[in-house]
């Protein structure tokens, strides 16, 4: 028969077993834990910079043209500047967070783009058109849908990262 020491030593040894066990599973969730809590700041801070990003892009556009200033070299800059921003926090964001922050970029500059040209075409007397007539110039069926679409995937921006910042969305 087996000797009661053996038995106390084995179910020590079980004992010990199990509790190791039992600590190395917790130490694994609270590892896994703090990595999604790490993930989520880095998400929060990357949906921000994009915001912040294609917030100040449009500001700039927009401000260059009430001015109508001559588009500057800085213009594309911060296309620029906003592109290298989204593959830089390409890990953080969703692809189609991704899409709406490129096509957000894209109708911007597409604006941007129909304004000064519009300017442009027009003889100096009819670049007034908004105060002298009603008819519209044709690039502004365009620059309407661009600017209906820009107020859309603005929308869709501010909901996912509203939605990520109160951590109804991962």
């Amino acid at each position: 028969m087996v000797s009661d020491t053996v038995v106390v030593g084995l179910l020590t040894f079980i004992g010990i077993v199990l509790a190791t066990a039992a600590g190395l599973w917790q130490w694994q969730r609270a590892q896994a834990r703090e990595a999604r809590a790490s993930y989520r700041t880095q998400r929060v801070e990357a949906l921000g910079e994009v915001w912040e990003a294609l917030s100040g892009f449009e500001e700039a556009q927009r401000v260059s043209i009430t001015r109508r200033d001559i588009p500057a070299a800085g213009d594309a800059n911060s296309l620029t500047q906003v592109n290298l921003l989204l593959l830089r926090r390409a890990p953080f964001l969703q692809p189609d967070e991704q899409e709406w922050a490129q096509a957000f970029a894209q109708h911007v500059t597409e604006i941007d783009t129909l304004i000064r040209a519009q300017g442009h075409d027009e003889q100096p007397e009819e670049n007034e058109w908004w105060e002298t007539s009603g008819a519209q110039p044709p690039s502004s069926h365009v620059a309407a849908l661009a600017a209906h679409e820009l107020v859309l995937l603005r929308s869709k921006l501010a909901s996912r990262y509203a939605a990520v910042v109160r951590g109804d969305c991962e």
